[in-house]
């Protein structure tokens, strides 16, 4: 009879283990991604050769849920960046946010990537995020810097850049079900919560996923942002403004290659000016074993960017960042400067996976920026500024 008791509490509390495990989970997961680069930089008053090595997105994250009952859960991710090449890194840099799903859809609450980034992240060819990435100056911004590559907009101080590749603070998020293949995901973020001229934003994206056709359509709405032209936070423009931006995407995947398109036009409209680009890029991926080769061409017709300086790989007014009011007198030569601007770019790539998790990523990229340099003795704009780069790494997820 003891044992008969006994057996019974065994089962009872691991009946009571099982119930918990089934109705709470956390994951810990992320990757480390590092290459050697070398790259050539180029401007009309300079040039440099580096060699570095470079962290890609490395991250470590947890996510989880929890069952509440009738269907519903309670979900959770923090995802914090890690500088695989010197130690550096950030609890909570790239996600921090909690909520809901369920049969209604799923409800966020926190700091996280935007609406607009789930169709502009699609074109991202196996992940890439730095140099291959066609982001680089071209798309998701009207700037050009490497560095400025992704913006995370969260207090009122970062709500000054042009990009539309970003992470929003502050922001509540809704996403539909999905039917099959199709939903929508909606954004707003009230970034800086100050009392008067705080800066928010606003995506929306619709998206379509189902066997081998994926397509996206996304807008984003920025208000009294105050960032345009790269090389520093807070830019060259820094009147406050309005911008937004649509994009469309589309791919196939056919099994021996995939094809993928995209097209973008943004606004900005500091002082009762609007500035206009154009964006579209094209690209395949084609897999061979253990092999996936690719390739992806982009362009922008107009923009505005800054002097490369090669002592910190910028693009620079003078070779220090400062900022150009826009007055009757640099009016003119802002518009000049837009409408030389623009940039092309294209990268070769090659994946070979040492297994399921474990990628040796190999590169070139070719990079141009801006055609015509135009300015004054105090201000200048632009410039050719070319980049090329040769890269191979090493990145592993878990």
């Amino acid at each position: 009879m003891k044992f008969v008791k006994t057996a019974l509490a065994v089962a009872v509390a691991l009946s009571a283990v099982a119930a918990s495990a089934q109705t709470a989970n956390v994951t810990i997961y992320g990757g480390i991604r590092t290459n050697l680069e070398f790259a050539k930089y180029s401007s009309p008053t300079t040039s440099a050769r580096i060699t570095s090595l470079e962290n890609v997105s490395s991250r470590l994250g947890l996510r989880g849920s929890e069952s509440l009952g009738g269907g519903m859960n309670a979900i959770f991710q923090i995802e914090s960046g890690v500088g695989s090449d010197d130690g550096t890194g950030a609890i909570a840099s790239r996600e921090a946010w909690v909520g809901l799903n369920g049969g209604f859809g799923t409800v966020r609450l926190g700091y996280g990537l935007t609406a607009y980034d789930d169709v502009l992240g699609w074109a991202h060819h196996q992940g890439a995020n730095s140099w291959e990435n066609r982001n680089n100056g071209l798309s998701g911004g009207a700037g050009f810097a490497k560095q400025d590559l992704f913006t995370s907009y969260r207090g009122s101080a970062q709500c000054n850049s042009s990009a539309f590749d970003a992470r929003y603070g502050n922001s509540l998020s809704y996403e539909t079900p999905n039917f099959g293949g199709f939903s929508v995901r909606t954004q707003y973020a009230l970034i800086g919560e100050s009392s008067s001229g705080s800066c928010t934003g606003f995506d929306t994206a619709f998206k379509y996923s189902n066997g081998p056709v994926r397509v996206g359509l996304a807008y984003a709405a920025h208000r009294n942002f105050s960032g345009i032209g790269g090389g520093a936070s807070t830019g060259l423009i820094t009147v406050k403004h309005n911008q937004d931006a649509i994009r469309a995407y589309g791919s196939f995947d056919a099994g021996v290659v995939k094809l993928d398109a995209s097209y973008e036009q943004a606004r900005y409209k500091p002082a009762g000016v609007t500035l206009k680009y154009k964006y579209w890029d094209i690209g395949a991926l084609a897999p061979l074993g253990a092999n996936t080769f690719g390739v992806q061409y982009s362009s922008r017709d107009k923009g505005l960017a800054a002097l490369y300086d090669a002592a910190d790989r910028r693009l620079e007014v003078g070779g220090a960042v400062a900022a150009v009011p826009v007055t009757a007198g640099t009016l003119p030569l802002i518009l000049a400067a837009w409408d030389q601007g623009g940039g092309k770019h294209i990268s070769f790539t090659h994946d070979y996976a040492l297994s399921k998790r474990t990628t040796i990523r190999s590169y070139y990229t070719m990079l141009q920026n801006e055609a015509t340099a135009v300015g004054t003795s105090t201000i200048t704009f632009g410039g050719k500024t070319k980049i090329n780069v040769i890269s191979t790494g090493i990145w592993h997820s878990f």
